[in-house]
Order: structure tokens, then C-alpha cells, then sequence
């Protein structure tokens, strides 16, 4: 790993950290993407292809929809998902925006990570993910704020859950996260990558 690339996302972690420390709270380190980031800046200094790639897919997919909701939300005048529309909420802290952008870089910055013949992409990193993911999702619902609605866990894209009793409704999302973000995400790494590790 080049000492610049190590160097580069330590600094942007450093920076990182106290920002969403002192405007969200350490809670919404819960979130997936969130937690990713801790992940590869283990892996930077102490590279393990498996942990990283369970977290690629992840990064990739969620970044890719974050990133064309952004345009589609200054094209249009309004995000078409919801997910992005606290990147245009004035009450909201700038800094906190502003370093949300790592969305459109990080999956990139993966892509090359994968993609060093000394790290590659272990094609196991989904299934670590469906353990890793589902441990954040349960903790996000369990010591998450409902208002935060950290992971979706209480009220998915805005929309009140109130279909399921709140067990079976976590569990549920744990599994729709697995069929609908770690394994296409997989699918997108795969294709982006071309290489992988047994």
C-alpha cells in the first residue's frame, strides 16, 4: 500500500471523525457507510483482503445511488430517493454536508484499493458483510435514537415502519440489505475489479 494512499485517508479520518463527533454524535457511526470507513482505515495499515472486500461492495453500491441522487437533486430541484435531501438543509451544519461527499470518492478510492494485486477482492467479503452489516443494523436499531433512524431501522427511506413488530421487522431488514445492497454491490465490484482472490 503506498504510504500517500495511507497517509491520505488517515488525514481525511482524522478530519473526518470530529466532525460527525460534535454535529451527529458517535451514534451515527452506526451507519453501514460509516462503519465501512473505520474498516478500510484498518486495512490501509494492515491490509486483509477479506475484511476489505466485505466492505467494497457496500461502499460502491451505496455510493453510486448516493452520488446520482446528489445530481439528480441539483438537476431537479428535489432528491428522488430522500436520501440525500439533508445535503440541501441550511440548519444543517456545513461541514457535516460537505464531508458527506466522501460518498462520491470513497467507492473509487475502493475500486483501486481491490483492484492492487497486493490487497485484490476476496470474493467471500459479501458473506463477511452479512455479518458485519447485520451487527450494525441490530446495534444501530437497538442504541441508535429512533429519530435517527439509523440504517432505516424504524422508518425506511421516511415511511413510519409499522407493518412488523420492531424484532422481526430489524430482522427482515437485515436480510433485504443482504439481497438488495451487499450482493449486487458484490456483482459491481466483481465487474469494476476483474480480479479476485479465491
Amino acid at each position: 500500500m503506498p504510504l500517500p494512499a495511507r497517509l491520505f485517508f488517515t488525514l481525511w479520518m482524522a478530519a473526518w471523525v470530529p466532525v460527525v463527533i460534535a454535529t451527529q454524535g458517535p451514534q451515527n457511526f452506526w451507519w453501514l457507510c460509516n462503519l465501512a470507513q473505520f474498516i478500510v482505515l484498518w486495512c490501509v495499515w494492515q491490509p486483509q483482503p477479506l475484511l476489505l472486500s466485505s466492505q467494497a461492495g457496500t461502499v460502491v453500491l451505496v455510493g453510486l445511488v448516493w452520488t446520482l441522487d446528489l445530481v439528480a437533486a441539483l438537476v431537479l430541484g428535489d432528491s428522488p430517493t430522500g436520501i440525500t435531501t439533508y445535503m440541501f438543509n441550511n440548519e444543517l451544519p456545513l461541514a457535516l454536508r460537505a464531508t458527506s461527499t466522501y460518498h462520491v470518492w470513497l467507492p473509487l478510492f475502493m475500486l483501486w484499493l481491490c483492484r492492487r494485486e497486493q490487497v485484490g477482492y476476496d470474493r467471500r467479503g459479501p458473506w463477511l458483510q452479512c455479518l458485519i452489516g447485520s451487527v450494525a443494523i441490530v446495534g444501530g436499531w437497538w442504541l441508535g435514537e429512533p429519530e435517527r433512524n439509523l440504517n432505516y431501522t424504524h422508518a425506511p427511506f421516511g415511511i413510519e415502519q409499522v407493518w412488523l413488530p420492531a424484532p422481526l421487522y430489524v430482522a427482515a431488514l437485515c436480510l433485504a440489505t443482504a439481497l438488495l445492497v451487499y450482493l449486487p454491490g458484490h456483482w459491481l465490484v466483481r465487474v469494476a475489479v476483474g480480479q479476485q482472490r479465491p
